[in-house]
Formats: structure tokens, C-alpha cells, sequence
């Protein structure tokens, strides 16, 4: 499971059945909430991230303003607050990070996904398991290659070879291996 801190002053917001509104499939909040992701999947939003959004022109390759991204990331954290709770972190079950990443149909749009969540998570210079999990999620629930969307850059081995086993971990905690 991948887990994300969120705050306590969020009011939980319940959808009968979903613990997280959905968005339109395709749409740009859609979108924009996998970036979300991306960003808190190490526990914590770091500044490095969001630079390299804005140097990235993430928010116009997602379809959003900067200020509909972080209305994105609020609602992202209040809906969180619903999530179980795992010793101070809200847990996404993979089944619910499938129905996330399901709101992404188009092939075109998951590959420039796949860019910019790698984009995001290789931006603070330190690969922290939950963001290798929420990686490799996406790629497995897109059945993508890790070299779908992305350039070739030189870091792009070394981590491709930590995410091996890394993926090999996850397989085995979540039954898939």
C-alpha cells in the first residue's frame, strides 16, 4: 500500500461506495490528481517538486491552471482524510489506486503521465518507496514500459534497476508475484 500524510483540519468528504470523488476520465483534474499523487507519495510535498512542475509546464501539458492544480491537491488531501489511517498516514489500497488511475483511458495521456509522475519523483534527487510503488503501479495497471513517455537520460538506467527490485518487493507484498 502507498501511504500519504494529509491534515487533520480536513472534514472528510463521503461519496456512498468511494472514499475519493471522481473526476470525468480523461479530464484534467483527473490528471492532475495522479500528479498529486506523485508529489505526496513520499509523505511529504517538497519544494523541488514543485519547481519542477512550473520548469516542466506540467500544468499546461494537465490541462489546468496552477491554481486548479493545488484546488486539485486540496480536495485530494480532504478526501484523504476518510482514507484508513495507517500510524499517522492515509493508506490507498492498489484497488483504489486502479480506480485512479482507470480515469485515465487515453494511451497518449498515460504515457504523458508516466513523464511527468517520473518527473515529479526524480525531482528531489531520492526515490522513496512509495514513490517506486505508485511508479510501477501505474505502470503495471497500464501494462506501459517504464521507457513510455519518457526520454532517455542517463538516470533513467540506474533508477529503471532499483525499481526492478522494488517492483519485485511490491509484487510480492501485494500478492501480485
Amino acid at each position: 500500500m502507498m501511504t500519504l500524510q494529509a491534515r487533520e483540519s480536513f472534514s472528510p468528504i463521503n461519496y456512498p461506495g468511494r472514499p475519493l470523488r471522481s473526476y470525468p476520465t480523461d479530464s484534467p483534474r483527473a490528471k492532475a490528481r495522479l500528479v498529486v499523487l506523485a508529489l505526496l507519495a513520499d509523505g511529504r510535498m517538497d519544494a523541488a517538486e514543485l519547481d519542477g512542475l512550473a520548469k516542466n509546464r506540467a500544468f499546461a501539458e494537465l490541462g489546468v491552471t496552477r491554481e486548479a492544480f493545488f484546488e486539485v491537491l486540496y480536495e485530494f488531501c480532504a478526501d484523504a482524510t476518510g482514507l484508513p489511517d495507517g500510524r499517522g498516514n492515509y493508506l490507498l489500497s492498489p484497488a483504489l489506486l486502479e480506480t485512479l488511475f482507470a480515469e485515465v483511458g487515453s494511451v497518449a495521456e498515460r504515457q504523458k503521465l508516466v513523464r511527468l509522475i517520473f518527473d515529479v519523483i526524480r525531482s528531489d534527487g531520492h526515490l522513496a518507496d512509495g514513490e517506486a510503488r505508485l511508479i510501477w503501479h501505474a505502470l503495471d495497471t497500464w501494462r506501459l514500459r517504464l521507457d513510455d513517455g519518457i526520454e532517455y537520460r542517463p538516470r533513467v538506467a540506474a533508477f529503471r534497476q532499483r525499481g526492478r527490485q522494488r517492483q519485485t518487493e511490491f509484487k510480492a507484498m501485494s500478492g501480485r508475484g
